[in-house]
């Protein structure tokens, strides 16, 4: 194996070339390539962090930021980028795909949820990605902090940079209570409601009874894997590894603006 050098001496992958062996290449040429989600709504930007507004008062939430804190804000196709922390590195590994111990190439964003699973056993399963400076590195799930949680950025345009994206805000004006901080699950459930189509809603409200039963929305999500349309389940996955590496909020924007203190918490940048 060739490799060359990155910032911070992490080793990166050039070329794998292993000679009367099974030869596996993930190479990615682009931040585009790798696991992402999608979605319309309102960013607001602030320094290093950035918090996205949904719902049908997501302008006036999001107007209503920028007149109090002087943030700017932009109706947008907002892309989200889900990274693990690196142990030895400040910045976090954007994912592609992951070759198991066993040399399957898991490249869906169902691969979450197998690191959650498999992680302890699977110490050497290899992770592909790329960092946010355009390198891969040659790195295994061991080299990752998987204590904490997944972490979520955005590419900002205008200079154009990374920024972590430290929450979502939903803002409704059906919503009647306070500002409410939404659990993983629910969170997941309530954006999937939001933005899947009307014919993919049943199989959204069979996820939601079924948690409401007790069950973990990753167990509701495993029994219906193999019959459910796979464009369905890569959303569904999506929704629910992005609400795992964000905060998630709902209020009427009426009544709360709470949710602006959520861009005071984002950590330091450190790279």
């Amino acid at each position: 194996m060739q490799v060359q050098a990155c910032p911070l001496g992490l080793a990166c992958r050039a070329l794998i070339h292993l000679p009367d062996a099974t030869i596996h290449i993930v190479d990615f040429k682009s931040f585009n390539e790798l696991l992402h989600v999608d979605f319309s709504g309102m960013l607001v930007t602030s320094r290093n962090a950035a918090l996205a507004v949904v719902g049908d008062r997501a302008e006036a939430f999001a107007q209503s930021l920028s007149e109090s804190k002087g943030t700017p804000y932009v109706a947008t196709e907002v892309r989200v980028w889900l990274g693990l922390p690196i142990l030895t590195a400040p910045f976090p590994l954007f994912v592609g795909a992951v070759m198991t111990e066993r040399n399957a190439i898991l490249n869906q964003m169902s691969v979450f949820a197998w690191l959650e699973d498999n992680y302890v056993e699977q110490p050497r399963a290899e992770v592909f990605g790329l960092t946010p400076f355009g390198e891969q590195p040659v790195l295994f799930v061991r080299d990752f902090d998987m204590d904490r949680p997944l972490e979520a950025w955005i590419q900002t345009p205008q200079p154009s940079d990374w920024a972590r994206l430290v929450g979502i805000v939903i803002a409704s004006s059906r919503y009647g209570g306070g500002q409410q901080s939404l659990p993983p699950d629910q969170a997941a459930l309530v954006l999937m409601a939001m933005h899947l189509p009307a014919d993919a809603q049943p199989f959204v409200e069979e996820l939601a009874r079924q948690v409401a039963g007790g069950s973990s929305l990753k167990a509701a999500l495993r029994q219906r894997r193999k019959t459910t349309d796979a464009a369905l389940m890569r959303a569904c996955d999506g929704w629910r590894a992005l609400s795992r590496a964000t905060n998630v909020a709902i209020l009427n924007p009426d009544q709360s603006s709470a949710a602006a203190k959520v861009l005071e918490l984002a950590p330091p940048k450190r790279w």
